[in-house]
């Protein structure tokens, strides 16, 4: 049997989907449901369950921040529930196991089923990249925000900028994400993906660095045209990088 925990703002949600896996998966026994969602935290800490049935849009916490407090590596599978599609979905669901739209359909739900019991309830390794352990490094960064989650790859972040205890994130598709991590929360992140902390209000992919201007006292051309200060004690230590990657 498949333990699993339902967490859901609304009643009759919670109670649609626990009759459909009753009746469409029977192999799933639901062992709690949740319309509160602290006290659907609460109950994972203690009870980590092997699947949980996850709404996104809740109020307190949605469903990211739930995941958030987990470190970003939950000991169970998640499959998140919304009745809203909005931007940035199709990442969502490559990363967790699978992505429900509401109103939950009968064949999708029996194949997320499937796809927990091909993936034998190994645990999500990356929905957010700020583990402290050492899981196998990600070919994506999720930039997570109250509104949505986004997943990028490494390579198309230009620069990270702090903004307080804000980042900045600027895209090669010349769009910009700012997040609610410090800058050095996100070079924590980015640490194995050559990204270099050039100042301290500032991250940059030396995959885009153009050009080193010796200049005003030295500064980057990156590949989105922006100019990029480098701070004096970082100079050499850079100029060391940028000889090795060529």
């Amino acid at each position: 049997m498949i333990k699993a925990v339902l967490v859901d703002d609304e009643k009759h949600s919670l109670a649609t989907l626990a009759w459909k896996l009753e009746k469409f998966c029977p192999e799933v026994e639901v062992a709690a449901q949740f319309t509160d969602s602290h006290e659907a935290l609460e109950y994972l800490r203690e009870n980590p369950p092997g699947l949980v049935f996850l709404d996104i849009e809740m109020p307190r916490l949605n469903g990211f921040e739930i995941l958030e407090e987990f470190g970003g590596q939950p000991p169970f599978e998640v499959i998140f529930t919304t009745a809203y599609d909005e931007f940035g979905i199709r990442a969502v669901k490559a990363n967790a196991l699978d992505y429900l739209l509401k109103p939950v359909q009968n064949q999708e739900l029996k194949e997320a089923i499937e796809k927990y019991k091909r993936k034998a309830g190994k645990p999500m390794q990356v929905l957010f990249s700020n583990q402290k352990d050492s899981p196998p490094m990600p070919d994506r960064i999720a930039l997570a925000t109250k509104e949505s989650i986004e997943f990028v790859a490494p390579e198309d972040i230009i620069l990270c900028s702090s903004d307080s205890n804000y980042t900045m994130i600027h895209l090669t598709n010349g769009r910009k994400k700012l997040i609610s991590k410090t800058l050095k929360d996100v070079e924590e992140w980015l640490a194995p993906f050559n990204f270099f902390r050039a100042h301290h209000s500032h991250l940059v992919n030396l995959q885009h660095i153009r050009e080193y201007v010796r200049a005003d006292g030295g500064y980057l051309l990156l590949s989105n045209k922006m100019t990029l200060p480098v701070a004096r004690n970082r100079k050499d230590e850079l100029l060391k990088m940028i000889k090795a990657d060529h």
